[in-house]
Order: C-alpha cells, then structure tokens, then sequence
C-alpha cells in the first residue's frame, strides 16, 4: 500500500524491526512520546509492543523508510499518500503551509462528490493473514476543474468534520468514529481526483465489536468478532453505499 501511494519501492529484508515494551520517544526530541519511530542511522523501524500491527503506525514508519528520510514532506505524506499514511497534527505542522487556492475555484459541497467504499482483502476471516483487513473511504470529484469542499461545521467546535464511519454487527454492537479536518488538503480536489481515508481492522474471536481489545493493535485498533456486518462509511455528511459484510472465523 505504502509503496504503491508513494511511487517508491524497497525491500523488508533491508529494514531492521523492532518493538520496545516502554513508552518510546522521538530520538531528535526526548520529550516527544511516539508510537514508533524510523532510525536513519541502522534503518531500523522501532515500535511501541502494544503497536506491532497497527496498519496506521506501521505505514507511517514504512513511509519514512522508503524516503530515507525522518521529515514529512506533504507531498509524501499529505498528497500522494493522505488517508493511506496518517499524518496526525505535529506531521501536518511539519509539513508546513499548502498552497491557498485560487480565490476563483468553485466551492461546493460533499453531496456534489463520488463517495464509495471498501473492504480488502475480499475474502474477510481470522485465518487469512491473521485477520488483518482494511475499511477504505474513497472520494472523487467528476469535475473537469478542482474544487475546495465546503465541509459541515463540528458541532462541539474546532476544524470541520471530513470523513466518518460506523461499523455495525448486525445481531448487536458497533464501532465508530468522526475524523476533522486538520488539513486543508483534505477539502482541495484537483480535477478528477481521488482521496481517501484507510481503516484498519482485525476479525478475531472478541466479545463485541471493540476498540483496543487485542493486543499489538494499538488503543484506537478495531477488533471485530466474526458474524455479518454492515460497513457504513462518509465524508462531509455524503455517505458511500452502505457495505453488507460477512466476516469469518
């Protein structure tokens, strides 16, 4: 995924992993905590142990890697790779100031974009690649020019809402989440371009669907216990096509 988003490739064998049980912190900023961080002195990729499989953190770090780099340049980070990659608030800051749009590009609203969605890989069951799977939010603008979204305000103040999601077992319980948007590129479409949000899961036999529950997915991982599902997922308000899922054990 990350290779793909980023038009680099690399290889596994040549990044050293490793997990550390105590709280880590950034090496050029000892009173910074992370989750994990890319060395450029070893190539070594270091995560948190409650971190191991979290698709978000992991992609991050594999991002760094193949840049060979510990900077977060927005085009790596905010344009090619936005959603696929986080890039929480100290990496947007980073990545400094976008561009400001022409004053004259059209404004308009969630309801005048392409929302869909999608699970990967297609078969979803504890047994295939240990459970590990994806929820993507996909967002296009079938304009011939750009465009900046006008996003719904957040009702309990602060940067606008953008994507969201609610996964939900169908004989009881749920999963959801609001993202804002704390990027301006998340509302600028280029014409006929494609955004979107990843959502990391792992099915696996839990109670109820949960937050955090199994360990190495991090606090915010979803775990999800097999059974029939639907996968509802938006952005601005704009809802893709509701998803009927069936996990398997």
């Amino acid at each position: 995924m990350v290779e793909q988003c980023s038009g680099l490739s690399g290889s596994l064998d040549n990044v050293h992993w490793y997990s550390a049980p105590d709280q880590l912190f950034n090496p050029n900023n000892s009173g910074d905590p992370v989750e994990g961080y890319w060395s450029a002195a070893t190539n070594r990729i270091v995560l948190n142990s409650n971190d191991t499989i979290d698709g978000a953190t992991v992609r991050h770090e594999m991002l760094h890697a193949l840049l060979q780099s510990g900077a977060h340049p927005r085009s790596a980070f905010l344009q090619n790779c936005g959603g696929v990659v986080p890039c929480p608030d100290q990496c947007v800051r980073e990545a400094g100031a976008p561009a400001t749009p022409d004053a004259a590009t059209p404004r308009v609203s969630p309801s005048e974009l392409e929302v869909t969605s999608a699970v990967s890989p297609d078969v979803l069951s504890s047994a295939i690649d240990g459970g590990l799977a994806t929820f993507t939010i996909s967002v296009r603008n079938p304009f011939t020019h750009p465009v900046v979204v006008l996003l719904p305000s957040n009702p309990v103040g602060g940067p606008a809402l953008s994507y969201s999601y609610d996964i939900r077992l169908n004989n009881g319980g749920n999963v959801a989440s609001r993202e804002v948007a704390v990027d301006i590129g998340v509302t600028y479409f280029a014409a006929g371009e494609t955004k979107r949000d990843v959502i990391d899961f792992i099915v696996i036999p839990v109670p109820t669907p949960s937050f955090g529950a199994v360990f190495g997915i991090g606090i915010n991982g979803i775990a999800l216990p097999p059974g029939s599902y639907v996968f509802r997922g938006d952005y601005g308000g704009q809802f893709a096509p509701d998803l009927n899922v069936v996990l398997s054990p």
